[in-house]
């Protein structure tokens, strides 16, 4: 049996007492793609601050790679979405998908590594 990268059990979350997220239980193995598809308002953005370690639940565990989600920081890679258009900071699909990879770094910026590893796993399946 496979370990889960991102294991949840019973996890629930409120915002001043009105439930977003009420027992949730998901498992996501490594190699996986999950969406998290709902309504505004749904929880989806809350669900990924839970397991990023961003946010505290009220209840439940959320484990990644079996520690804490503060633990495992450097392995989550997560790019926040923007609800504004900046034409003056282009960037790249590959500056994008290397920004994954900075946590693996000690200066905070990715290398010729990071890019070459970019490049070899995650480019084919653009």
């Amino acid at each position: 049996m496979r370990n889960a990268a991102v294991q949840i059990r019973d996890l629930c979350y409120s915002y001043d007492d009105i439930p977003v997220l009420t027992d949730v239980h998901l498992d996501i193995f490594p190699g996986d793609t999950a969406s998290i598809v709902g309504p505004n308002g749904g929880g989806k953005t809350t669900l990924i601050k839970v397991i990023l370690g961003l946010a505290n639940p009220d209840k439940g565990t959320v484990l990644v790679y079996g520690n804490a989600p503060v633990q495992e920081r450097t392995r989550i890679g997560y790019v926040p979405q923007f609800a504004r258009y900046d034409p003056n900071f282009p960037i790249s699909v590959l500056e994008v998908v290397c920004m994954g990879r900075i946590g693996n770094s000690l200066s905070g910026h990715y290398t010729r590594h990071d890019k070459d590893v970019a490049l070899e796993l995650y480019m084919p399946l653009i």
